[in-house]
């Protein structure tokens, strides 16, 4: 599929929501629905990439496994490496060998909803509920698409999974609902059908999608308050609304803003921004003021982030395209 840069535009906006949500500005007290947003867009791009790939043959399920893994894992486990390297000095409560196992199995999304443990690296859970989806979805996909309404379907799914993220909520706690694939991967499902509807976006409808997310990240939230509305409502509506987004900036793929050059510069450093930030946040925000924790977030996770993304990332990209010169993804 042909390259978007709106679409790293769309990753900008919501990995630097989350940053700003973890450093615990006033003012982004909601902006844990920046995940939201990243969990529409990579059930959008993710489908869009295998459903193309079947309309021209059949899916290459273990040549889709090896990609994901040289896109996501060596960075993952390079942050990995660093915190257990460090945990004994900045983290030494923290049982770093049984968090590390836990965020390199991407597990971390089922452990923090049953468990009491180290958040120092937790914040790798929600790569656990991406990762679930990559792992079944070129085998679910397949046999959606052969149905007759495969849109229909995923509607249902829809409704579903989040009516069963809502008992959960009212039936337990806000962390088990929060962090399970089988709860939060509605979103996904919605990015699914995003991919498959093409769904043109009006200006009042794009904008009405914009305001509801700046109320979103506007209003305080998890972990301390409103954590059922929280888990719920706020969920589905930071779902839909990214939903709306997202259909605008894949039809307008040179939209100015999302597309400009510093915001899909900082689109492509996301994962890693994601990957570095939230360790030094956690060490930083309670004892530091908000100043030097934001721009010692911001300065450290953009710095790795980029090197990452030059010195790993990239040759491992040219390598890719050369063993398998046929497959271009934008993911």
């Amino acid at each position: 599929m042909p390259y978007n840069p709106a679409l790293d535009g769309v990753r900008a906006l919501s990995i630097l929501a989350v940053v700003l949500f973890h450093c615990e500005l006033p003012g982004a007290r909601g902006g844990f629905v920046g995940l939201d947003v990243f969990f529409v867009l990579s059930g959008y791009l993710i489908t869009s990439l295998l459903a193309a790939e079947y309309r021209h043959g059949s899916i290459d399920i273990g040549r889709f496994y090896a990609r994901r893994a040289l896109r996501l894992y060596p960075t993952l486990l390079l942050m990995i490496a660093v915190y257990v390297g460090l945990a004994p000095i900045l983290w030494p409560a923290d049982d770093r060998w049984l968090s590390a196992v836990l965020a390199a199995l991407y597990i971390y999304d089922y452990a923090l909803a049953f468990w009491e443990l180290a958040y120092t690296i937790g914040h790798t859970w929600s790569l656990g509920v991406e990762e679930k989806f990559y792992l079944l979805w070129p085998l679910v996909l397949p046999l959606l698409l052969r149905t007759p309404r495969p849109v229909g379907w995923l509607v249902f799914a829809f409704v579903a999974v989040s009516a069963w993220r809502y008992f959960v909520a009212m039936d337990g706690t806000w962390s088990q609902a929060y962090f399970r694939f089988d709860t939060r991967m509605s979103g996904i499902l919605l990015g699914a059908i995003a991919a498959l509807i093409r769904f043109k976006v009006s200006k009042h409808a794009l904008a009405i999608a914009c305001m509801v997310l700046l109320v979103l990240l506007a209003l305080p939230s998890l972990p301390t308050s409103n954590q059922t509305a929280a888990v719920t409502l706020r969920i589905t509506l930071a779902e839909v609304s990214a939903f709306v987004l997202i259909c605008y900036a894949a039809e307008h793929g040179r939209a100015t803003f999302l597309a400009s050059r510093p915001m899909v510069y900082i689109g492509r450093l996301s994962y890693g921004i994601y990957l570095w930030h939230f360790p030094l946040a956690l060490l930083l925000r309670d004892t530091q003021p908000l100043w030097i924790t934001l721009s010692a977030t911001l300065a450290f996770s953009f710095t790795m982030a980029a090197i990452c993304l030059h010195l790993v990332d990239m040759p491992l990209k040219r390598w890719r395209q050369k063993a398998w010169p046929e497959v271009r993804s934008t993911a």
